[in-house]
């Protein structure tokens, strides 16, 4: 299991987003206000030419 470390939302890249409805993206959002987060954002490390750590959105786009 990899560790859990977190990363500034403004460093994820969302490649390949998707759209969703409303009320799908509302009931993601009240889910996690209720009960948490159960299942982390994952994300794949990406190195910019200025050695600046970035990151690739690889699962949670919802959750994110």
């Amino acid at each position: 299991m990899r560790p859990i470390e977190m990363v500034p939302i403004d460093q994820i890249q969302v490649l390949n987003p998707r759209a969703r409805n409303a009320r799908a993206h509302r009931e993601i959002i009240e889910n996690i206000g209720k009960i948490g987060l159960k299942r982390p954002i994952t994300v794949s490390r990406r190195r910019d030419g200025d050695s600046v750590a970035k990151y690739a959105l690889v699962c949670g786009q919802g959750r994110l």
